[in-house]
């Protein structure tokens, strides 16, 4: 039987608004500081971003990380091609792929991406304990691994 429309949540207690508006000012406050300092856009930031974790990775394969349309990653990865900021090459495990890596520039760049991520973390948890961070962090990881299991795999 299926929920009447009265014993539905309040929405203040959904988490997904929660997690979802967090998400939008955090990625706003990063994109807006790559931008003004580094002349990036919003998927050059998350490029070099997730380079810096999965490198070297497949065009494929970070388009699936991104969570973005392919042609939004190509132009992106072919603008910080030109720029000397990412490095493309033939996969050794799949000629058929491209393989993109940070080049020396790109790697210091995400360094200085990487060191003001942690400068607004620090202003987010600012009277946190230790302890209530690492909390917060593992909810979160259970909460993502939850959502995931949410979501068609292709």
């Amino acid at each position: 039987m299926s929920e009447s429309r009265t014993s539905f949540p309040r929405a203040g207690d959904l988490v997904a608004p929660h997690v979802n508006t967090l998400s939008k000012y955090l990625t706003r406050a990063a994109v807006q500081d790559a931008r003004s300092r580094f002349g990036l856009g919003r998927v050059e930031w998350q490029i070099i971003t997730l380079l810096g974790v999965f490198q070297p990775i497949s065009v494929r394969e970070l388009t699936f990380h991104a969570l973005l349309d392919p042609a939004q990653i190509s132009r992106a990865i072919r603008g910080l091609s030109e720029r000397d900021i990412v490095a493309k090459r033939q996969s050794d495990r799949d000629r058929r792929e491209v393989e993109v890596t940070l080049t020396a520039k790109g790697l210091s760049l995400h360094a200085d991406l990487t060191i003001a991520a942690i400068n607004r973390n620090k202003v987010l948890t600012e009277g946190f304990s230790l302890e209530e961070i690492r909390s917060l962090n593992s909810t979160l990881d259970l909460l993502v691994e939850r959502a995931k299991t949410l979501v068609d795999s292709d």
